[in-house]
């Protein structure tokens, strides 16, 4: 050997990782993967809920719209029934049938009035929705339109003619 000459150092290690360092790397994605997994059931009922609330409210200012373009003698209370995308059937035994309707009307019988801020009035309806998820008509009628079921939206609107 000359004098420029150095020996070049031979290294036994191999490239890679240590049978302790891929332990460690996959005990922690595991964690993090059953973590996530663990909150996906709660955003799934979080996105239903959201999801039941839109149509709902979408149901509702249809009903509600239908209500106000009606003649004021033929407004009555009465049922009816939607799809999932808020398409209106003609009765709950439909297959596709999600959203019960109940639709209340107070006040809506010959010389009967309505009462709103301290004035009296012959010319106002009082409109009550009730919008229930309940597909396929899972629970019956009494249930559905309670104020103990969560699946049940509550919508009040006036409704009034000119004289």
């Amino acid at each position: 050997m000359s004098q420029g000459d150095h020996p070049i150092p031979r290294h036994d290690h191999r490239g890679g990782f240590s049978l302790v360092e891929v332990v460690l790397a996959v005990g922690v994605a595991a964690f993090a993967l059953v973590t996530l997994m663990a909150l996906l059931p709660a955003g799934l009922n979080t996105f239903k809920g959201s999801m039941n609330t839109s149509m709902g409210t979408q149901i509702a200012q249809r009903v509600f719209n239908d209500l106000q373009i009606s003649d004021f003698s033929s407004i009555e209370s009465t049922n009816r029934f939607f799809d999932d995308q808020g398409t209106e059937l003609t009765d709950s035994n439909a297959v596709n049938c999600i959203y019960w309707v109940q639709v209340n009307i107070t006040n809506s019988g010959g010389d009967t009035s309505t009462s709103l801020m301290g004035n009296t009035s012959t010319n106002l309806y009082t409109a009550k929705l009730y919008v229930a998820h309940n597909p396929g008509g899972a629970l019956p009628q009494s249930k559905v339109f309670n104020s103990t079921n969560p699946n049940t939206q509550t919508f009040t609107m006036l409704i009034g003619r000119s004289k």
